[in-house]
């Protein structure tokens, strides 16, 4: 089958009674799968994305993670129109609200996209009104900061990238503790007050 252009790597984690299973949608030609030894509940689906969302039942899904292609011409796409390109992104996104159970999320990783002319359009920022439409709510803007990358000589290289975290509902799964990082004054206390001598940070880090 014609593999979509404008989607691959897609991670999905789906609740399937009291089993997780972990669905990784690739960039491939015809579908093949592929058994984890590590957990027999999880396996790779390298399929067209567009025909295989459809396949999956309504709400199934708890964690959909997703960094689609930047319309610029890799060779895992085709580059077309900034217009055309936001509207299979928006089938795309439609499907996977589709699949989103009322308590899950979406995380949807990208860049910029370059014009023929060089301007950087900020993928994020047009994407946004698409998942506003359906009524999600963005939970946090994370910036993914790296190192590496083509070296600009006409502007400021581009070293980060956006990730837009999304939930369907005001109750969703979120567990901080496991992502807490060292506090920058571990041990520190409270000095006045009610709670004097009683630790001011959280003991088991900061968010």
């Amino acid at each position: 089958s014609q593999v979509c252009p404008l989607i691959y790597g897609n991670y999905i984690r789906g609740i399937d009674g009291v089993k997780t299973k972990e669905i990784i949608v690739g960039l491939a030609l015809k579908k093949e799968v592929q058994i984890l030894k590590s957990d027999k509940y999880a396996h790779i689906e390298h399929a067209d994305n567009s025909n295989f969302l459809r396949e999956l039942s309504d709400g199934s899904m708890k964690l959909i993670v997703t960094s689609p292609p930047y319309n610029i011409g890799k060779k895992y796409e085709k580059r077309t129109s900034l217009d055309r390109y936001l509207s299979e992104q928006a089938k795309i996104i439609s499907e996977c609200v589709r699949l989103l159970h009322p308590n899950g999320s979406i995380c949807w990783q990208t860049g910029n996209h370059i014009t023929t002319d060089g301007e950087v359009v900020p993928l994020d920022v047009m994407l946004y009104p698409i998942f506003k439409q359906h009524g999600l709510l963005l939970r946090n803007r994370i910036v993914w900061h790296f190192e590496h990358g083509l070296h600009c000589s006409k502007r400021f290289s581009g070293r980060h990238e956006t990730i837009l975290w999304f939930t369907k509902s005001k109750d969703y799964t979120y567990h901080l503790d496991p992502v807490r990082v060292p506090s920058k004054y571990p041990g520190k206390k409270y000095f006045k007050g009610p709670k004097v001598g009683q630790l001011s940070c959280n003991p088991l880090g900061k968010n």
